[in-house]
């Protein structure tokens, strides 16, 4: 009970986070894609802020991330796919939940530590890359075969869609990523990783 006390505020914040990190995305970056002829698929964004945030509330959070996002994701899908999808977005934001956790096992167990050790908590560009690359295409195969089931997806979209989701996911967690690095090193608060 006491772990989830500490946990809790970071939680929290992440989550709302999370969620406002999305407002950006449709009302801002999603109709300035629009406008610059940048918009890929009226489904994927190039640039996926949330994507950055969900991993850095991974790599604060760890095991404690799961509620985050649980709660986060499903929210975010029932906004961008309806309210009448709460089976489908909920079981989505499960698969999400434990994949990360799962991958980072795997690659844990590999003997690479993408997010450094408990002693030098560090992430490279490299791994971020390489974890989200990962993660992102265990979501992207998950909830395109999904989407496809529930017809909310067309075949002929499916290819499409999973690339456009690699490179959102991909691109906006490593900016968000690197914006974090570069604030948290050269800016006036620096902040320790806690498990």
């Amino acid at each position: 009970m006491d772990q989830l006390k500490s946990h809790l505020p970071m939680m929290i914040l992440f989550t709302v986070l999370y969620v406002a990190s999305f407002q950006v995305q449709v009302y801002l970056i999603y109709p300035l894609e629009l406008e610059l002829g940048w918009e890929i698929t009226h489904k994927a964004s190039i640039f996926f802020i949330p994507a950055g945030v969900q991993l850095l509330a991974f790599y604060f959070l760890r095991l404690w991330f799961i509620p985050v996002a649980i709660i986060g994701r499903t929210i975010l899908y029932m906004q961008f796919w309806g309210g009448d999808t709460f089976l489908e977005s909920l079981s989505l934001s499960i698969f999400v939940a434990l994949i990360y956790p799962l991958l980072l096992r795997v690659f844990q167990n590999a003997g690479w530590n993408v997010f450094g050790t408990e002693d030098d908590p560090r992430f490279t560009v490299t791994g971020i890359v390489i974890f989200q690359t990962t993660v992102t295409l265990a979501v992207a195969f998950f909830q395109t075969g999904q989407l496809i089931l529930l017809d909310r997806l067309q075949n002929a979209e499916a290819f499409q869609y999973t690339v456009h989701l690699l490179v959102g996911d991909v691109l906006g967690a490593v900016g968000v990523m690197y914006l974090f690095y570069v604030f948290f090193k050269y800016g006036p608060v620096h902040l320790t990783h806690k498990d």
